[in-house]
């Protein structure tokens, strides 16, 4: 059962999130719009006040696609 609560809340967390940080609804339409693509490179970077950074990526393969047009599709 879908707990639609919980998706009002997701919805208005969303909401504050894109009008504190207007660019990144932008960015993740450009990227949707786009599409994925084999051999499309994806990197990370979490970077925290005290200068720890983490970073990671990845090479998308054929059998990434799937999961990410999923990921996509949940944007909807």
């Amino acid at each position: 059962m879908m707990d639609f609560q919980a998706l009002f809340k997701v919805r208005q967390a969303w909401n504050q999130f894109a009008a504190t940080h207007p660019k990144v609804p932008g960015f993740l339409e450009d990227v949707k719009n786009k599409g994925f693509c084999e051999g499309q490179e994806i990197a990370i970077a979490i970077r925290y006040p005290d200068g720890t950074e983490y970073k990671t990526g990845i090479r998308v393969r054929e059998s990434d696609l799937e999961l990410l047009d999923l990921v996509k599709s949940l944007g909807k």
